[in-house]
């Protein structure tokens, strides 16, 4: 197990469906915010929304670490 996933308490696995999820949601925010660039009355809190989401979900899961 690598010394990461030990300071994470995770299996590879779950390691693995946690940060694909992240990955895919700042994707779709970056694709937001490209939209909003475009046409700026989309999207308007979109991006940082879901940044500001992903910083508390991985707040909580360190607490529980």
């Amino acid at each position: 197990m690598s010394s990461h996933l030990k300071d994470t308490n995770e299996g590879y696995f779950q390691h693995m469906v946690c940060a694909a999820k992240y990955g895919i949601r700042m994707i779709l925010a970056g694709i937001a915010c490209i939209i909003h660039a475009i046409i700026p009355d989309l999207f308007v809190t979109t991006a940082s929304d879901t940044m500001k989401n992903i910083i508390a979900d991985v707040a909580k899961r360190k607490e529980k670490i």
